[in-house]
Formats: structure tokens, C-alpha cells, sequence
């Protein structure tokens, strides 16, 4: 089952254009000789230069590696990382929304309920029909409800020590672990099957359903009694998360349909706009809800070995 629909993710802007800024201050007005030569020790002027009062009033332009802005706008690379991040950072928070709607359907069924979090690892692959000639991959672990996936910084760290033991395993065989291989799984939604072009791996999110304001086993019984719709309860369940690229890229993802402005946002260390490479936001985990903050030291070291594994150089392009 794959939840990543063609299209979903936004694009960046291709405003190419950016203004350079005026050459120095004016040149003051010519001055008449008021005043005899010989007061002014003549060493203070370069050799075979006029005083200044008698330069003519067009001014000498500086070096233009002073105040030259790219006349041609973000690299190629630029567009390539701002849009792989908001890519990640997008996919994390629909496939948080479709968490809710899963949750909830288990819920009103036999099947065994699942637990509030979820990790997603992200893929690029080649796709020259998509924009910037790439498309992004996820695929995620959600876990069933208990003792072993209810507490997020337990269901990290869980998934750390599996991982590190199927690399080991690949490692003697000197062979690398695919998180996607189906005698070796760690994922189980999403876009487990490979395609057929080749695959990287660029990076890790984490998303829950427990926030600040509301906890999910909390709202369970709510949406039990109420009857209310999945896609209802997608607007009523907030949701976050946060993602870990290789390139260092740290983005947390909100979801809150019941709070305008940045109820639905997304922050990052790294521009997630190349046209707009000021729009970055200092120490991102600072900003995470309590829940994610305890458990960013654990998700940081599950990133870690992901990465020392699946693209130790962080390589990408």
C-alpha cells in the first residue's frame, strides 16, 4: 500500500530574479579651487591622481565580488536540496494525517489497534519525468499498540537494535542491508516495493499522535462514543513529527487543522525555498513538542546508524 500520491508535494519557486544593490555612496559635487594646492601635502593622493574635488562626478565602480548578488539565482543543487527537504518534511505530515485514519479504522474493527507513532525512511530515485528529475520514496513502521511501540523513545531505540543487527548480518556477508528487503523488513507501509530504478537513502523522520495539547489515547474514547469519520478525525487529531536528512537537515513537521497561521508548518535548519535561503529556523529541536524532545537523542542515534550504513559519504546527487 503506498500513500504517496503523484503531484502531493509542493514546489519551490522559480523566481529566478534578485536586484543588485547601488554602487557605494555618491560622489560629492565638484568643488572649485578655493584653497592653494601647497596647504595639502601632495603624498596623500595616489600618483598621477586628482585631488578628489576634481574627479569627475560619474563614480569608479567597486570590485564587483563585493556587492554582486547571483544575477542567476539558486544552483542547480540548491533547488535540488530545498526540494528534497520540503519534499520530506510534506510526505512526514500526510503520512502523520493517514496515521489518524488507520488508527482509527483498526479501532472500529477486530484488528489489533495501533500505537500512536511511526518512523519513515526516505528514498530518492531517478525520474526525469518529475520535477528537478527526481522523486521521493517513503516507507514507514507503524507498530501495533503495547508496551514495546507505545513509548516512542522504547520504539526507537528497539528499531536501532534491530537495525544494527541485520547490518551486521549483511556486513560478514559483505553485503548492505536494504531496510526494504522482504526477508529482512523494517518497514511495513508505504513504498516497500523497490522500484526498478536504482534507490538512495537520504534520511529518517519520526511522527506521533500524541502532542502538547492532546494525547491519543485521550481522544480514543471520543472518537469511539462520537462516531466520527476518518477524515473528520484527521482535523481533530494533531499530529507531529520530525525528520533527520543526511546533509544535516533537521525539520519538524506540524499538523493542526484547529489553529490557523502555522497550525500546519514546517521548519528547517537548512532553506526549505532556494529562492529563499534566509528563511531558516535556529535550533529546530528546541521547538518540538515534549514527546519528541525527550526522544531526539534516541532518534538521532537510529539516524546515525541508517546513515553509516546506507550512505555513509552523503552522497545524494
Amino acid at each position: 500500500m503506498s500513500y504517496n500520491f503523484p503531484g502531493r508535494h509542493a514546489q519551490p519557486s522559480r523566481d529566478d530574479g534578485s536586484s543588485t544593490p547601488p554602487w557605494g555612496s555618491p560622489v560629492p559635487p565638484q568643488q572649485s579651487q578655493q584653497y592653494p594646492t601647497q596647504q595639502y601635502p601632495t603624498q596623500q593622493y595616489p600618483p598621477q591622481q586628482p585631488p578628489a574635488w576634481h574627479q569627475h562626478a560619474t563614480p569608479q565602480a567597486p570590485p564587483q565580488q563585493q556587492w554582486q548578488q547571483p544575477q542567476n539565482g539558486p544552483s542547480p543543487e540548491d533547488r535540488r536540496w530545498a526540494y528534497l527537504r520540503h519534499s520530506a518534511g510534506t510526505s512526514l505530515r500526510g503520512i502523520n494525517a493517514i496515521h489518524v485514519t488507520r488508527a482509527l479504522e483498526r479501532l472500529h474493527s477486530r484488528d489489533q489497534p495501533l500505537a500512536p507513532h511511526g518512523v519513515t525512511l526516505f528514498f530518492i530515485t531517478e525520474a526525469p519525468s518529475q520535477h528537478l528529475g527526481y522523486q521521493v520514496l517513503s516507507a514507514s513502521r507503524w507498530g501495533y499498540a503495547g508496551p514495546e511501540y507505545d513509548n516512542l523513545i522504547a520504539f526507537l531505540t528497539g528499531l536501532n537494535a534491530t537495525a544494527r543487527t541485520f547490518i551486521a548480518q549483511h556486513e560478514k556477508a559483505d553485503r548492505v542491508w536494504d531496510p526494504r528487503d522482504p526477508d529482512y523488513l523494517m518497514v511495513n507501509v508505504g513504498d516497500i516495493q523497490r522500484p526498478s530504478t536504482p534507490t538512495r537513502y537520504v534520511g529518517i523522520g519520526m511522527e506521533t499522535l500524541n502532542t502538547d495539547s492532546r494525547q491519543w489515547y485521550d481522544v480514543v474514547p471520543v472518537l469511539l462514543s462520537s462516531g466520527i469519520s476518518s477524515l473528520q478525525a484527521m482535523s481533530y487529531v494533531p499530529g507531529e513529527g520530525a525528520a533527520l536528512l543526511v546533509d544535516g537537515s533537521e525539520i519538524r513537521v506540524v499538523r493542526d487543522d484547529n489553529k490557523r497561521g502555522r497550525g500546519n508548518d514546517l521548519i528547517c535548519n537548512n532553506p526549505l525555498d532556494a529562492t529563499q535561503v534566509y528563511s531558516t529556523t535556529q535550533n529546530v529541536p528546541e521547538r518540538f513538542g515534549g514527546q519528541l524532545r525527550q526522544a531526539w537523542p534516541a532518534f538521532q542515534e537510529l539516524a546515525q546508524t541508517l546513515a553509516a550504513h546506507l550512505n555513509p559519504h552523503g552522497q545524494v546527487w
